[in-house]
C-alpha cells in the first residue's frame, strides 16, 4: 500500500493539481457542488418511492399485502424527481456558464441565461408539438457541460470586445445599459448555434444528443457476446460517466439487445429446475453488474462512502466536505441511490477519484465472472429489484445462496481497499495546500 501511495504521490498528484487549476474543470466541479442540495432531495424521493412505495421494492414487498394500492402513493413524491434530478442538465448548463463568467469577470447571470438559450436552441426538435424530456436529466449532461463551457468562454471573450458594445447615454440605469452592452455578443452566439443546430439536423433529425449517443454506440455494437463483453461495457460506461456522459444509459441498448433473450432463458430454467444452479447463461451483464458492479450504485460507490468514513477517523483528516457528503449519502447508497455521492463529491471529472471509480467495478465484475464461471458461487439470475440492499440482493437473486451473498461481501471489501489510497491522496493534497499557505 505504501509503495502504491508513493507512486501516485510522485507521478499522479502533480498532474491532478494541474488539472484542478483548469478553469473549465473548476466551473464544472463547482456546478455539481452547487446542485448537490437538489440532487440529494431528489435522490431521497426516488429512494422512498423505489424502496417503500413500490410493490416490488425491498420494503414494499412486505407492505403490499397490507396496502394493496401501495404503488399509487408514489404520486406523492414523484413530482420531486421531476423538479430535481429529471431536469439536472438545465441547472448544470446555467451554472457552468455562470461559473466560467465569474472566472473571466463577466456578467454571471446573463452568461447563464444565454447558455440556457443555446441549450434549447440545440435541443431535439418537438414531436407532436411537444418537447421530449429525455435529455433534461442525466442523459443530457454531456451536452449541457459542453454548452456551458463553450458559451461561458465565448460570451466572456466577446463581451470584452468594445467594438461589439452598444453604448447608452449616461442617464440610462446601469442594468439597462449593461443589458444593451451585451446584445450583440448574445446575438452572435445564439445565431451561431442556431446554424449549428440546422446543420446537425441534416445528419441526425432528432438533434445533437441523439447524434452523440449514436456515434458512441456504434463502436460498442461491434463487440460480440463473449464472456468479456460485460467487462468491456462497464469499462466504457465508467469512462463515459467520468466525463459527464451517462455511461450506463449509453451502453444500455447494447446489453439489452445482447442479453435479454439470455436472461429470459435463465429465468425459464430457474422456474423449471427450482434453482439457478446450472443456468444456461451464468455470465451476463445482469448477473455481473447487479451484484458485483453496482454495490451502492454505479462505480460501487458504497465502498467509497465506507472508505471515507474509515479515513475520517484519522487525526490528520482534513476533508470534512468528504465526510459530510459520505454521511449524507450513506442511507441512499444502501439502496443503490448514488447521485448524492457522485454529484456531491463530485466524482465527475475529479482527477483523483475517477481512477478507483473506473477500476472498482471493472475489478469486482472480473472477480464475479471468475467465481461464477468456476462454479464457486451461483449466478444471480433472478431480478429482485435494483434497490434491494446488498448482500440481501445477492442472496435472493441467486435463489437463496449464502455463497453468492458472501462473495459480494468479499468483493465489497476489495472495493473499499481500492478506494482507500485515492481518498487518502485527496486528503494529503489538502494537507499540503494548508502547509503551503
Amino acid at each position: 500500500m505504501k509503495k502504491l501511495n508513493d507512486f501516485f504521490e510522485k507521478h499522479f498528484i502533480p498532474f491532478a493539481v494541474k488539472l484542478n487549476n483548469i478553469k473549465g474543470l473548476i466551473a464544472i466541479r463547482d456546478a455539481f457542488i452547487q446542485i448537490f442540495p437538489l440532487t440529494f432531495v431528489g435522490s431521497i424521493a426516488v429512494c422512498i418511492n423505489c424502496v417503500v412505495f413500490n410493490s416490488t421494492g425491498f420494503i414494499g414487498q412486505l407492505l403490499i399485502s397490507v396496502i394493496p394500492e401501495l404503488d399509487k402513493y408514489q404520486d406523492i413524491l414523484s413530482p420531486i424527481q421531476n423538479g430535481t434530478i429529471n431536469i439536472m442538465a438545465i441547472f448544470i448548463v446555467f451554472l457552468i456558464a455562470k461559473n466560467m463568467a465569474r472566472q473571466h469577470h463577466e456578467d454571471e447571470t446573463k452568461t447563464g441565461l444565454i447558455a440556457l438559450a443555446v441549450f434549447f436552441t440545440l435541443y431535439p426538435p418537438k414531436t407532436d408539438n411537444m418537447l421530449t424530456d429525455s435529455y433534461l436529466g442525466a442523459n443530457g449532461l454531456f451536452v449541457a457541460i459542453f454548452i456551458g463551457l463553450l458559451v461561458g468562454y465565448l460570451f466572456s471573450k466577446l463581451s470584452k470586445n468594445k467594438k461589439l458594445h452598444i453604448k447608452m447615454p449616461a442617464q440610462v440605469p446601469p442594468e439597462v445599459a449593461n443589458s444593451f452592452r451585451v446584445v450583440i455578443p448574445s446575438s452572435i452566439i445564439i445565431f451561431m448555434f442556431a446554424i449549428v443546430a440546422y446543420i446537425i439536423h441534416f445528419f441526425e433529425p432528432e438533434g445533437i444528443n441523439t447524434l452523440l449517443y449514436n456515434i458512441l454506440k456504434s463502436p460498442i455494437q461491434l463487440i460480440g457476446t463473449s464472456p468479456i463483453t460485460p467487462l468491456i461495457l462497464i469499462l466504457i460506461a465508467m469512462i463515459l460517466w467520468s466525463v459527464g456522459i451517462h455511461g450506463t444509459f449509453t451502453v444500455q441498448p447494447i446489453h439489452v439487445a445482447l442479453y435479454s433473450a439470455l436472461n429470459v432463458a435463465n429465468l425459464q430454467y430457474a422456474a423449471q429446475a427450482g434453482t439457478v444452479a446450472g443456468s444456461p447463461y451464468p455470465i451476463t451483464w445482469f448477473t455481473l453488474f447487479e451484484n458485483y458492479g453496482c454495490i451502492g450504485g454505479t462505480g460501487n460507490t458504497l465502498a467509497l462512502i465506507v472508505a471515507i468514513l474509515i479515513l475520517s477517523k484519522k487525526s490528520n483528516w482534513k476533508r470534512d466536505d468528504y465526510t459530510k457528503t459520505a454521511k449524507l449519502s450513506l442511507i441512499p447508497g444502501l439502496f443503490c441511490i448514488n447521485e448524492p455521492i457522485i454529484f456531491g463529491m463530485p466524482i465527475v471529472l475529479n482527477p483523483i477519484l475517477i481512477v478507483p471509480f473506473i477500476l472498482s467495478p471493472l475489478i469486482s465484475m472480473g472477480i464475479g465472472a471468475l467465481l461464477i464461471s468456476s462454479g464457486i458461487v451461483l449466478p444471480g439470475t433472478l431480478d429482485v429489484g435494483w434497490t434491494t440492499p446488498q448482500p440481501i440482493k445477492a442472496f435472493l437473486s441467486a435463489g437463496g445462496s449464502l455463497g453468492t451473498a458472501l462473495s459480494v461481501i468479499i468483493v465489497f471489501i476489495i472495493c473499499v481497499l481500492i478506494y482507500l489510497p485515492f481518498v487518502n491522496m485527496a486528503n494529503k493534497q489538502t494537507l499540503e495546500k494548508e502547509e503551503n499557505k
